[in-house]
């Protein structure tokens, strides 16, 4: 039988693994968002959620009741879930999706940093692809022409 004390322990320790568990969801509720996921994704992810949050929720009811289920202890998951989701949720989101877009932000400048060369060497050989178009025209019109004066001066040679 727990004391009083231990069972508030256990209780506050729930209402404790509730928040996260709510903060797990916000963070996979993000990542549906960033990624405009589909039906297929949606079920990964809340597969990913439920396997999470039932790796903690036994984690925590093993280590900290010795594995004992009691009513106070489901309670305790409950609510700290609803008051996280009453009192946090809201603000946690937008956090999340600020920072989502800060370091999409961020990725996209570094990305244009990086590929600047690449797009100057590309803008420099669409300037330069006339020109060689130009001359590969000249060269083949130069060329064939060549190759079909060899061809009738040995016609005449074989001719004879």
């Amino acid at each position: 039988m727990l004391s009083v004390s231990d069972q508030a322990y256990v209780f506050l320790t729930t209402v404790y693994a509730g928040f996260i568990i709510g903060f797990f969801y916000d963070c996979c509720r993000v990542i549906r968002i960033m990624i405009k996921a589909g039906v297929f994704v949606t079920a990964l992810l809340d597969l990913l959620f439920w396997i999470i949050i039932g790796t903690l929720s036994f984690l925590v009811v093993f280590y900290v009741n010795d594995g004992n289920v009691r009513f106070f202890t489901i309670m305790g998951f409950v609510i700290g879930w609803v008051l996280y989701v009453l009192s946090m949720s809201r603000f946690v989101m937008k956090a999340l999706l600020w920072l989502y877009e800060i370091l999409a932000k961020a990725i996209s400048w570094l990305t244009d940093i990086m590929l600047w060369p690449i797009r100057r060497l590309w803008a420099g050989a669409l300037r330069l692809l006339p020109v060689l178009k130009k001359a590969w025209g000249r060269f083949t019109s130069v060329a064939g022409s060549k190759i079909r004066s060899i061809g009738k001066k040995t016609g005449k040679n074989a001719g004879e």
